[in-house]
């Protein structure tokens, strides 16, 4: 039962004593203590291999995790922590193993991790696959966890930092729903609102990406009605209202002078105008461009009937 066992141990089945995990403890704490991590790692791994109920069992992951870390084996320093976190969730270092890994993947994020290069002589910074992998590990273990709201705040700022904008965007947004009550969630609503406002300028679906940030801005003053950043947001949304006018004068202008479709110019250009508060300066040049599209219009009227 206890050599092929790999799960968490069943309750009850710990044993109270194992002399002999217990004098492998004290052989790898001894080479730890004198600097020898990777002498440590024989006792250590027997341990977890053939003493996976013994009362030391999950330290001995703990230290396994640690001795890796020391000798910048980041990769399975990681997964040591992970297996302690999978098999030992009641141990007293399942938190510490937790805070492990968040500590690794930030500083994997912002690049301060050094890893060598299997193919050559030199090192370069984790890669970013490895980064994201480990940060949604994080969070999947430790979902009610304010260390889990942490990881998805860092994962959402290291897909930004990387271009991922729409990933970026979905991470924020799940962070919001997941940890309402997390210090990072006004944050990440913020980020929600100011990423859809930033893709309006970029491809296709304007009036939607703008629609989209004055929603996420909106909801930012009714999730956070206290918050210092409420009339900000407030603003932000006046500001999409005021772009997503000037966007159908755009749409109003394109339809006059490029296709020349006059009643689809007349029809948004009208709509501008009934939104004169939101955008006075759009208005007025709608009522300049309603003007020469009625007037176009008319004289394609009389062109087809002549």
């Amino acid at each position: 039962m206890c050599d092929s066992f790999d799960g968490p141990p069943p309750v009850g089945q710990v044993k109270a004593v194992d002399p002999e995990a217990d004098a492998l403890m004290a052989e790898a704490k001894a080479y730890q203590e004198e600097g020898e991590m990777s002498k440590s790692r024989g006792p250590l791994k027997e341990i977890v291999r053939y003493h996976k109920l013994a009362p030391n069992a999950a330290e001995a992951r703990y230290l396994l995790g640690r001795s890796y870390e020391a000798t910048e084996d980041y990769r399975d320093a990681f997964k040591e922590y992970g297996k302690l976190i999978d098999r030992y969730p009641q141990s007293e270092l399942y938190e510490s193993a937790i805070n492990r890994q968040l500590s690794m993947a930030m500083d994997a994020a912002d690049g301060k991790m050094s890893v060598p290069v299997f193919w050559g002589a030199w090192n370069t910074t984790m890669e970013s696959s490895v980064v994201v992998s480990w940060l949604r590990e994080i969070v999947s273990k430790a979902p009610y966890n304010e260390t889990a709201a942490s990881a998805s705040s860092v994962l959402a700022r290291f897909l930004e930092d990387q271009g991922r904008l729409e990933e970026a965007r979905t991470e924020y947004a799940m962070l919001v729903e997941r940890y309402p009550d997390s210090q990072y969630a006004p944050a990440a609503q913020m980020k929600v609102a100011e990423l859809w406002a930033s893709s309006h300028t970029r491809g296709d679906n304007n009036l939607v990406n703008l629609s989209n940030a004055r929603e996420a801005y909106e909801e930012f003053s009714l999730r956070f009605p206290k918050h210092e950043d409420k009339q900000k947001a407030l603003s932000e949304a006046a500001r999409m209202d005021r772009l997503m006018v000037q966007q159908q004068l755009e749409v109003g202008r394109f339809y006059l002078e490029r296709s020349k479709e006059y009643t689809s110019a007349i029809f948004c250009l009208e709509d501008v105008i009934r939104q004169k508060k939101i955008n006075p300066d759009a208005a007025k040049e709608a009522e300049e461009l309603l003007a020469r599209a009625k007037e176009a219009a008319a004289a394609a009227q009389s062109e087809s009937e002549s």
